[in-house]
């Protein structure tokens, strides 16, 4: 039980996978605000890399004000600005915006069923045979589409599981 308590799929960043991502031809990465069970407000953050700048600055564009910011890595400042959020020292953590996979998926409707259901109560919605959720990422921000037959509601996952 322990293990889904506050089951996260997102991988923690450190300097090597900064690299990684820059020699996947990845340079461009949004580092915004993230929010999670157990990880402490204002200091979690998603980290999401893009081969292409205008990609990473619409996805910024999308970004509420100081909600987070572009960085290029091949600029050798915002690099080091990058890389100091990652150290310990900073008590900063940085979580790596991956594809949400069907088993990542999955696991997290099994961890967190109980507050979706009680999230689903909570907003009143009609159960029509059943309720599917799908978990997805749109602009570095974790959502889920509930839906059941005609109707369909999508939040942010964490204001579901909080």
């Amino acid at each position: 039980m322990t293990d889904s308590l506050f089951y996260n799929p997102f991988l923690r960043m450190k300097e090597d996978n900064l690299k990684k991502l820059m020699g996947a031809g990845r340079p461009y990465v949004v580092i915004q605000r993230f929010q999670w069970p157990g990880q402490p407000l204002q200091q979690t953050f998603l980290l999401s890399a893009y081969a292409d700048q205008q990609e990473a600055l619409y996805h910024q564009s999308v970004l509420m004000l100081k909600e987070g910011k572009m960085q290029n890595l091949l600029d050798l400042d915002q690099y080091q600005t990058v890389v100091k959020l990652l150290k310990n020292e900073s008590g900063m953590t940085v979580f790596y915006n991956g594809t949400i996979d069907a088993r990542h998926e999955k696991r997290l409707q099994k961890a967190y069923v109980k507050r979706v259901s009680g999230y689903i109560h909570y907003i009143r919605m009609k159960k029509e045979d059943h309720y599917d959720v799908r978990i997805f990422v749109e602009h570095g921000r974790l959502k889920a589409e509930i839906t059941s037959g005609e109707q369909s509601h999508t939040a942010l996952f964490y204001d579901m599981i909080k």
